[in-house]
């Protein structure tokens, strides 16, 4: 009886450790895209598997279909992987983290055929993908003296500037959240309609450190984000930094 049970809610057990986060994208009072990411903790491994696309509007100035997965161990990169699909840009990331450093791949295709660029980035220092590096830093809120994170992306090493500026109370999509104000700058040099620029702004849930609401600002322009959908285990981010925490 005892085995029959834990088949049972073995599942459930399973699902306990996925948490699921949906947003949806306005430029102005428009609805221009969607995005979710689907966080999965097994033991010390977490994934964080994430896709994008433009909708309605966003659709009609520019069709973007981008979807990517980040494996971690703790909180060390394993792989990253990028798909990008932007009008005619098209762009495959693929890199593999090791102590001694890099293997990266990268192809972009082009009407002429397939570039790719592709070898080995030796590093002293531990250096982690876009994925890892937006966890990092809502685990790390907040932090009011700030931080830096080293990224290698698109071939090179780049890095994400960020401090919490304060708290604010917020409504978002009708509920009301307490959070932390994040300042993020991304010192990212890619190519792209979707290339970082300026100065972010983040806000961090109290209670789960998960993102409820971002202002961003690309080379196309600004846009807000909105924390539309929320599945599965709430405290997984808290679980995983409780778990950090006793590390140090």
């Amino acid at each position: 009886m005892r085995f029959l049970l834990t088949l049972l809610f073995l599942p459930i057990l399973i699902y306990a450790k996925e948490l699921e986060t949906c947003y949806k994208v306005y430029f102005w009072f428009l609805p221009v895209a969607e995005s979710c990411v689907l966080y999965s903790k097994e033991g010390g491994e977490l994934r964080i598997k994430s896709w994008a696309k433009t909708v309605v509007v966003g659709r009609l100035v520019k069709p973007v279909n981008s979807w990517g997965e980040a494996t971690l161990m703790g909180l060390r990169p394993k792989s990253f992987s990028l798909y990008q699909r932007e009008g005619s840009y098209i762009r495959d990331h693929l890199y593999l983290f090791d102590e001694r450093g890099i293997e990266y791949r990268i192809v972009r295709y082009k009407k002429e055929g397939q570039i790719v660029k592709e070898g080995f980035f030796e590093s002293s220092v531990y250096l982690f993908d876009p994925f890892s590096t937006s966890f990092l830093v809502y685990l790390d809120t907040p932090n009011f003296k700030g931080g830096t994170v080293m990224i290698f992306y698109d071939g090179k090493v780049q890095s994400v500037e960020y401090r919490t500026e304060g708290e604010e109370r917020v409504r978002v999509m009708g509920r009301v959240y307490d959070t932390w104000k994040v300042l993020l700058v991304p010192k990212i040099d890619t190519k792209g309609m979707l290339k970082p620029k300026g100065k972010w702004h983040v806000w961090v849930d109290k209670k789960t450190n998960i993102p409820v609401m971002l202002k961003v600002s690309f080379t196309i322009g600004s846009a807000r984000v909105y924390l539309k959908d929320l599945r599965g285990d709430l405290n997984l981010f808290k679980e995983v930094k409780d778990e950090q925490a006793k590390l140090f």
